[in-house]
């Protein structure tokens, strides 16, 4: 009894390290070898492993994939790839909350005509009084230009004041003139922007009918 019981510990112990060594050898490594041809060992040479390897089971099933080492130029033309895909998902979101904001603002093509004509009278409105400003201000220039003129006519001193007034309104004139260039500018842009909105909303419609009329069909 005494022996018994003192073997079936040692039996145990031996039973656990042949299982640990058969599940240790159970695993293998598949790898590229040279010429084209594969290896499959139970480890893996520190210069194959660039070129990736598998790790499998005695009955070939795959436990894990190690992929390739890439070259710089695959690197760079993976971050490439990436930088495309990221852009062009940047676009469609951007596409999409277009489409969204067309949608809520917009019943129909009619109501983008009626938005523009009420932007560009906005700007057209604010050209002519930066234009009546100009007129103005321009008119201001000619007479006291006159009035320095006479009194150089006169053989008198133009005073200081009246030449720090002509220096300080040709510069009002030249920063009015950039204003309304850059108004008739934005009638360009905002109009052209309505366009487009038009174009697209006029799409998304043709989507629309296009659902509508498939759904609409009798199904056979």
């Amino acid at each position: 009894m005494i022996a018994a019981r003192v073997l079936l510990p040692l039996v145990l112990c031996w039973s656990g390290l042949f299982a640990i060594q058969a599940n240790a050898q159970s695993i293998y490594y598949r790898y590229p070898g040279p010429n084209g041809t594969v290896v499959i060992d139970s480890s893996v040479p520190p210069s194959a492993v660039p070129r990736g390897y598998d790790i499998i089971r005695l009955d070939g099933t795959v436990v894990k994939t190690v992929a390739p080492r890439m070259s710089d130029e695959e690197r760079k033309a993976r971050e490439l790839e990436f930088g495309v895909e990221e852009a062009r998902a940047a676009a469609d979101e951007k596409t999409r909350k277009w489409d969204e904001s067309l949608l809520l603002r917009y019943s129909n093509v009619q109501d983008i005509d009626v938005a523009k004509k009420r932007a560009i009278n906005d700007i057209k409105v604010r050209i002519s009084i930066l234009k009546s400003n100009l007129s103005v201000i321009k008119q201001q220039v000619y007479s006291n230009q006159a009035e320095a003129a006479e009194l150089e006519r006169r053989g008198l001193a133009v005073p200081s004041e009246l030449s720090d007034t002509l220096a300080s309104l040709r510069r009002e004139i030249t920063t009015t003139e950039q204003h309304i260039t850059s108004r008739q500018e934005e009638l360009e842009e905002v109009a052209n922007n309505y366009e487009r909105d038009k174009r697209r909303f006029a799409d998304l419609q043709d989507q629309v009918d296009l659902r509508r009329h498939y759904y609409a069909k009798p199904k056979k």
